[in-house]
């Protein structure tokens, strides 16, 4: 049996995926240092890049994750059993890392330590500030097939953090901050069971810095970095890209386009904006929420400093201040531009053929083809 379990629960979009890069390249040199990162036998099944625990996780709490279906849970079950054999199976420290665990609920919190029945557990939460965190988040939800406006996405997610902590806790749709109230999230595990808790600052760049503080907080041999593909580290889109995307997004869903032949053009496009040189400025906090933002930022790191958490880094990576905003909103050029490389992209003959006879994409790119000579 484990003697010790470090709890890596993300944040999301806190360089989880760079991380767990870094761990799995590292995971024979770790055992060696007797530091087990469990590489699940079914990580490369379905589209994971990097392997991880998050779906193992599915296979014990289920439906406690808003995106997940019982019907999904049932399937992925033995994963968790697989994992817990690796658990009773190696006699010293284990590293798990589970970004989605940063959104369950005092319950699932105590179901998981349960079973895994480690005495000795530390929880480590990789965070950068609000104002990076959002965009990328709004981002995120766009990439997932969503056409919300960043205005539309904050207002709901204000509601939410409106209602008070009682109702972030308690409900099960207020996920986002659950995991994005610093404070809170660290009270929780502090309160489930955890023994520490420890709060990782993202700098941003360079990754180096955010793997040495890793290590650090994880009590971990160094790790050597392994330089790893944008594409494998999720890079972003910019601001004038993702509105392309959500408008995308709205026109497959008003011509019916099937979940699995959108997904294969969105990816196709995301392909293409990620190829170009010339691609806008970044998505950032629109100027009307900016001093709402820092309101938050602020009152979180306040209460945060007051927890028992250790904080690695520097706090003030954590905060955001608006005024360091200056990144202009995308002009009609830069939008015009991602357009025209949407078009491009789906104007491919390559992509047009692998879809049905009867496609409306597929229609539409021989006319853009024509077009274009």
């Amino acid at each position: 049996m484990a003697s010790k379990i470090v709890l890596h629960i993300g944040l999301q979009k806190s360089g989880t995926t760079f991380l767990q890069h870094m761990l799995q390249d590292n995971s024979e040199a770790l055992a060696g240092s007797g530091v087990l990162y469990p590489v699940p036998k079914d990580w490369d099944d379905g589209k994971r890049s990097v392997a991880n625990h998050e779906w193992s996780s599915y296979g014990l709490l289920g439906t406690e994750f808003p995106w997940v279906t019982q019907e999904r849970a049932s399937r992925i079950a033995p994963s968790w059993d697989l994992l817990l054999d690796q658990v009773q199976s190696w006699p010293a420290t284990v590293l798990l890392s589970a970004e989605a665990l940063s959104v369950v609920r005092p319950d699932a919190i105590r179901r998981l330590l349960d079973s895994l029945a480690v005495g000795d557990v530390e929880v480590v939460i990789t965070a950068r500030s609000l104002g990076r965190s959002l965009p990328s988040l709004w981002q995120q939800h766009i990439r997932n097939g969503r056409s919300t406006s960043f205005e539309t996405y904050l207002g709901r997610l204000a509601a939410h953090r409106d209602k008070g902590r009682n109702h972030v806790e308690a409900d099960l749709d207020a996920h986002i901050w659950r995991a994005f109230t610093l404070s809170g999230l660290v009270q929780r595990w502090s309160d489930a069971g955890a023994n520490r808790v420890s709060v990782v600052t993202s700098p941003g760049k360079p990754p180096e810095l955010l793997l040495e503080r890793f290590t650090q907080a994880a009590r971990l041999p160094d790790l050597v970095h392994v330089p790893v593909a944008d594409r494998e580290a999720h890079t972003g889109l910019t601001a004038p890209e993702t509105l392309v995307l959500a408008s995308l997004n709205a026109a497959w869903r008003d011509n019916s386009r099937s979940r699995q032949k959108a997904d294969r053009l969105r990816q196709t496009v995301t392909e293409r904006f990620q190829a170009r040189e010339r691609r806008g400025g970044k998505v950032v906090i629109p100027p009307e929420w900016r001093s709402r933002v820092a309101d938050w930022s602020r009152a979180d790191l306040t209460t945060l400093q007051a927890t028992d958490a250790r904080i690695v880094g520097d706090i003030g990576d954590l905060r955001y201040d608006p005024d360091q905003e200056k990144t202009a909103p995308p002009t009609a050029e830069e939008t015009a531009r991602a357009g025209a490389e949407a078009a491009l992209a789906l104007a491919d003959p390559a992509v047009a053929d692998r879809l049905p006879h009867d496609s409306l994409v597929r229609r539409r790119a021989r006319g853009l083809r024509r077009l274009m000579g």
